[in-house]
């Protein structure tokens, strides 16, 4: 891939019609919404804490747990334990879940 320095070369080496045409194209990329430009959400979306409890969902049924990305923090039954280590683990806001059994959506009718 090109440096910075050598587009910037190339482009001063372009006809005043292609600048023209590169200034445009320039221009309408840094118009573009920051969302657009970036498909990562400006939020934490705490995807693979999702992921551990799913996957981990048996082993700490009924219990309180906290995880940070794909690491278990604490777990207890006790709420405020698991958030008191949670920070004394130098996490400042703690993802901290009830685990329970994953409940099936009713679906009525004959089967």
């Amino acid at each position: 891939m090109a440096t910075l320095e050598q587009i910037i070369e190339e482009a001063q080496a372009l006809s005043p019609g292609e600048k023209g045409k590169l200034r445009q194209a320039l221009d309408r990329e840094l118009e573009q919404p920051a969302a657009l430009q970036s498909s990562k959400p400006d939020y934490r979306t705490y995807e693979r804490e999702h992921a551990w409890v799913d996957a981990h969902r048996d082993e700490y049924l009924g219990q309180w747990v906290a995880v940070e990305g794909d690491s278990l923090v604490a777990h207890d039954t006790n709420p405020r334990r698991v958030y008191l280590a949670a920070r004394d683990a130098g996490i400042e806001v703690p993802y901290i879940v009830h685990v329970q059994k994953r409940e099936e959506p009713f679906t009525g009718g004959w089967l």
